[in-house]
């Protein structure tokens, strides 16, 4: 997942759920655990007027993944 969120940027849950095939409820889990231990940040979107939580991956992790 944090592989993902490194090479494609800020997603949707929708489309980690379309590039991991993870399902939607191990996603939820997974993603509130790397956010809680500071790996990952929510925030918020909009595409035609409907709103989405994206998901992104701190560049922190990035250096420890020894991706930059």
């Amino acid at each position: 997942m944090l592989l993902v969120l490194a090479k494609r940027g800020s997603l949707t849950l929708e489309e980690l759920e379309r590039y991991t095939k993870i399902p939607r409820n191990s996603l939820l889990k997974n993603l509130s655990e790397l956010t809680k231990e500071g790996k990952i940040t929510r925030g918020w979107m909009h595409i035609a007027g409907k709103k989405y939580r994206k998901y992104s991956i701190k560049t922190s992790i990035l250096k420890e993944l020894g991706i930059e």
